[in-house]
């Protein structure tokens, strides 16, 4: 007994003694962690290899960890490069990153998640829109995108303030018999919630770019999902596409105020070419010499010396053109603690158009918040976005096209406006965004979220104008509203298990109402108005109003495996049910499958120490789209509608009010169903030399099938055409983006981006048979395109031209008959017309001898950027550019015709740069301008006004001033930053208009005359 005391009291002693040494071997250190400028880096995450210890670096870059002799420190943080360390007790603990070049390592949003770059299986996108609004101002964001995602078309048809920009991924797929511009525009989510796209209904109210409610500076990141797999989990509605938007969020340390002011002036750029005073005098008094006929003489506004206006040359366009002003003021406050984080932004643009009249305003305001609880187990997110947009246009009679003899106007009140008459067009779209989700973290690895948004839009459209000749004035006023509420759940299980085996499997439902109103009501009057509002009721005013609504329930799952981050794959599946189809076809499937290999982790590629990374990837899945109309499927009925004298035609049964099917889309047909595109997809991923070099290659293939067209109906149905799933298109395509960090010393870099796309588009399958579609507007106007199966879509459908007659004998004769060729319109041909190719040879030119003679469709699209750093400076230069399409000079074509009574109404352009035909001999490229002949020659559909539509533009260039941190000691900032930017720099063509860019999506120079302006931007950046 005596002995085990004695060993028990030895046992306690060495215990005693033991213990802290071990304490001291193994102690709680503290420690910092810096970037390589020495600024503190808070949320870092830093532990010991191989155990469960661990801690994150507070505000001031410390961290607190239990530590030993010999313990490995894995230091990580997103953005930059990964760290370990062995822990010696004499280790000063300040432990500096390096910035991480490299993206691979990147966390990057996906539907309802997130994944690793180096994980990611399907063909994704992503842009830090900081570095991209911090230089530039746009009204909406997908302008800014422009030229900097491989195979995203960003294109522009009109440079007015507020305009929408008409955004294609991969490749065209939308079919029409009656619009020209027909397009397949993608999904949008902002903070996983599916927004109201531009073509709701409500939005016809103003035609305002919906998305330019948006504030670009409150944007974080813009990640573009292209093919089936990384799309298809937003089932019925990613057929074109998703563009996920993330918004800013508040970030650990101390809070971050920054301030963002800028103002540009707006510069007017190359525009149409008139012939104004003396010029157009000279010109009408040749044309009348050369074909008018004995006895028409001239109008006396050009013969009478004593008019006053006689030496008056008005240019209209200088007149109404002027230099204008662009201001933009953004603030934000950000931050986060233990408790969660806020985030307060306020936004104010004002866009003065160049044109008289024409402007675009924008408030908005945005707060995020979240606030944790339960140690962090639970999360609660919360956003609200408020915005208005208020967009002036000129009234519809607003023309720089008058000729340059008409008076200028003397009362500065009315500005550009005397000659054409008063009016106004204001256009203001509301729109509230409330979005609320919880996430609760029930085990470590599984995750369930619940979350509930409301979308509020109003818009808002009042447009009055008066003739000063006429007396005649119209009111217009129009509200639309959409309502969209979405509740959504998802539970998310990410076990981790054996040796580098990891799984993620989400499942989820959504449950999605959206309900739309429009009100339309209008007034003409024969005497001058004394409001500018709609009184109703009244003898001439005329209402309309509109509600529809469709509801959307969805379930969906994704499943991806990984093994080491070595071999990858995927599977989602999403079933989607609708209110817009019939009881047959009211749920739609949508399933994806995707596999990847990181090969540079094989021992194979262990040497290769200039790859750093290396992946193939591949994909197949389906994705879907529906239509606007939600009662399509069941049938459409009519109440009335207005004749061209704005009278009511109402359908009444023995003198009461009804209601009939409409004859062109009232038929039903509960047989349609989704619009689905099969997208199959292989890419690569390349990371070389250090992570300075980035290559990025995908391959695809999309086929979208049923598209909605209409068909005929026999007339013994009482009906003219039904819709049918009838109508195929094949896009094929090559994808290719180059990144680069070169830095040649201490104090420069140059980062280079290069992408560019290769897409060809063709109709596979139509209905009737394959039967070719000449599209023909509802007022029976013929577009000039067509739709022919194995061709590409909206090719130009127009006379094949073969020069000018220059002489008799180059007219054609039949052989056998004796007949001369017969023009169009049945004009005798002669001398000086235009000569088109008798494609058929039956000696008559008509539509049957209208050829495929352009594709307006883009070959290649892509963009080009530079960034230059040294020390504190900065030179950015963003290029875009496009190749291999054709558009139609309908300006011109528009300018050179005119009737007799051209005169004195219209600008004429200047003739001397144009080759015209006036004689026999001349070597012109365009006819004869004779408006006296029994049919004019300046046609639409002559191939001659097709032209190369290939242009690089450089789209803008900024040059920046960062002070030195030294100096920032003595001004209480944080970063100051001071800039120059200039958009719209120069635009390398061969079109002979003003701007090959500024073109509609079926290749038509339809811009209104409202160019691209140029502009010179100065701006601060303050961080407080």
């Amino acid at each position: 007994m005596q002995m085990k005391a004695i060993i028990k009291g030895t046992y306690f002693l060495f215990l005693m003694m033991t213990i802290p040494v071990l304490l001291m071997a193994q102690g709680v250190k503290s420690g910092k962690v810096v970037d390589q400028q020495g600024n503190a880096i808070a949320g870092v995450t830093v532990k010991v290899k191989g155990t469960t210890r661990s801690a994150k670096t507070d505000d001031a870059g410390v961290f607190t960890l239990r530590l030993q002799q010999g313990d490995i420190i894995v230091t990580s943080s997103v953005g930059f490069k990964a760290t370990e360390r062995v822990y010696a007790s004499t280790d000063r603990l300040l432990i500096e990153l390096e910035e991480n070049q490299s993206r691979i390592d990147d966390v990057v949003v996906v539907g309802y998640g997130s994944q690793t770059r180096k994980e990611l299986t399907g063909a994704v996108s992503t842009l830090k829109m900081e570095e991209i609004t911090e230089n530039q101002v746009a009204e909406s964001f997908e302008s800014m995108m422009q030229g900097r995602v491989a195979g995203v078309n960003i294109q522009l048809n009109s440079g007015e303030p507020g305009a929408t920009p008409n955004v294609i991924i991969r490749g065209l797929a939308a079919v029409s018999r009656d619009d020209g511009s027909a397009i397949s525009e993608p999904l949008y989510v902002v903070d996983g919630v599916p927004i109201i796209s531009r073509t709701s209904d409500e939005f016809a109210v103003t035609s305002t770019n919906v998305l330019a409610d948006l504030n670009p500076s409150d944007i974080e990141e813009v990640t573009v999902l292209k093919d089936a797999y990384a799309a298809a989990i937003y089932g019925s509605r990613a057929a074109n596409g998703v563009i996920l938007i993330t918004t800013k969020k508040g970030k650990r340390g101390k809070p971050q105020i920054n301030i963002n002011s800028r103002t540009g002036i707006n510069f007017v750029p190359r525009l149409l070419d008139v012939a104004g005073g003396q010029k157009e005098r000279e010109q009408v008094a040749h044309l009348y010499a050369l074909y008018a006929p004995y006895g028409v003489a001239m109008p006396s506004m050009y013969t009478d010396v004593t008019n006053p206006f006689y030496n008056n040359s008005s240019d209209w366009q200088d007149y109404l053109y002027n230099t204008a002003v662009t201001q933009d003021y953004n603030a934000s406050v950000r931050g986060a603690g233990d408790f969660g984080q806020y985030s307060v932004s306020l936004g104010y643009l004002d866009n003065e158009g160049i044109l008289f009249n024409t402007g675009f305003k924008r408030y908005s305001t945005m707060t995020n918040t979240t606030f944790n609880a339960l140690n962090n187990a639970l999360v609660i997110n919360n956003t609200l976005a408020l915005s208005r947009t208020d967009q002036t246009r000129n009234p519809g009679n607003l023309s720089t096209n008058f000729s340059s003899l008409m008076p200028l106007p003397t009362n500065p009140m009315v500005a550009g406006t005397e000659v054409y008459g008063l009016g106004k067009n204001a256009n203001v779209n509301d729109r509230i965004r409330f979005s609320s989700d919880v996430s609760w973290k029930i085990l470590n690895d599984l995750m369930y979220k619940v979350s509930l948004s409301l979308e509020y839009t109003r818009a808002m459209r009042d447009a009055f104008s008066q003739s000063r000749r006429t007396l005649w004035g119209t009111n217009e006023s129009g509200v639309g509203e959409n309502r969209n509420l979405l509740f959504q759940n998802t539970l998310n299980y990410t076990p981790r298990f054996g040796d580098g085996h990891s799984l993620s499997i989400l499942v989820g439902q959504s449950a999605e109402k959206m309900e739309s109103k429009v009100t339309n009501v209008s007034s003409v009057a024969s005497a001058p108005l004394l409001s500018n509002n709609v009184k109703w009721p009244g003898e001439n005013d005329i209402g309309t109003s509109n509600y529809g609504a469709n509801t959307l329930l969805s379930y969906f799952s994704r499943v991806d495996y990984s093994f080491n981050q070595k071999y990858l794959l995927g599977a989602s599946i999403r079933t989607d049910g609708s209110s817009k189809f019939g009881q047959a076809n009211r749920w739609g499937l949508f399933p994806s499958v995707s596999a990847g290999w990181n090969f540079n982790k094989e021992s194979l590629f262990a040497d290769w120490e200039w790859l750093n990374n290396g992946k193939i990837r591949g994909s197949y899945g389906l994705s879907g789209t529906t239509w606007d109309e939600n009662y399509l499927a069941l049938g459409v009925m009519n109440g009335g509608s207005l004749d061209q004298y704005q009278s009511l035609l109402q359908i009444t049964y023995g003198g009461i009010a009804g209601f009939t099917p409409t004859w062109y889309d009232g038929f039903k047909n509960e047989d349609l169903t989704w619009v689905k595109s099969q997208m199959g997809n292989i890419g690569m991923d390349l990371s070389l030399f250090n992570n300075k070099v980035e290559v990025v290659v995908d391959v695809y293939e999309k086929l979208t099938k049923g598209l909605l067209l209409t068909t005929a109906l026999p007339t013994t149905s009482g009906y003219n055409e039904v819709y049918r799933n009838a109508a195929d298109v094949l896009n094929r395509g090559v994808e290719f983006t180059l990144n680069t960090n070169m830095r040649s010393m201490r104090d420069f870099s140059w980062n280079m981006g290069l992408n560019f796309a290769y897409n060809k588009n063709r109709v596979v399958a139509l209905p009737d048979g394959n039967a070719d579609i000449i599209k023909i507007s509802t007022s029976g106007q013929d577009f000039g395109s067509i739709v022919r199966s194995g061709a590409p879509l909206n090719g130009f459908f127009f006379y094949e031209s073969q020069g000018i007659y220059q002489s008799e004998n180059e007219i054609p004769v039949d052989a056998k008959t004796g007949r001369r060729l017969i023009g169009l319109q049945n004009k005798k041909l002669a001398v000086g017309d235009r000569n088109f190719k008798d494609q058929n040879n039956d000696f008559s030119i008509d539509v049957d001898d209208r050829v495929l003679a352009g594709d307006p469709n883009p070959k290649w699209t892509g963009g080009w950027t530079n960034d230059f750093y040294y020390k504190g400076f900065s030179f950015n230069v963003v290029s875009t550019f496009v190749i291999g399409r054709d558009i139609v000079n309908t300006e011109l074509l528009d300018r050179l015709r005119f009737g007799k009574d051209f005169a004195g109404t219209t600008s004429l352009p200047d003739f001397d740069r144009y080759s015209i035909w006036e004689k026999s001999g001349d070597q012109a490229r365009y006819p004869t301008l004779n408006p006296w002949s029994d049919a004019s020659q300046i046609v639409d559909y002559d191939s001659e006004y097709v032209e190369d539509g290939s242009y690089f533009k450089i789209k803008s260039a900024t040059l920046a001033y960062t002070l030195p941190k030294p100096l920032l000691k003595r001004i209480p900032f944080d970063r100051v930053r001071l800039y120059c930017t200039v958009d719209n720099l120069v635009t390398f063509q061969r079109y002979s208009g003003p701007d090959a860019e500024l073109v509609t999506l079926d290749g038509f120079d339809n811009s209104g005359g409202y160019p691209m302006r140029r502009m010179v931007l100065f701006g601060l950046s303050l961080g407080l």
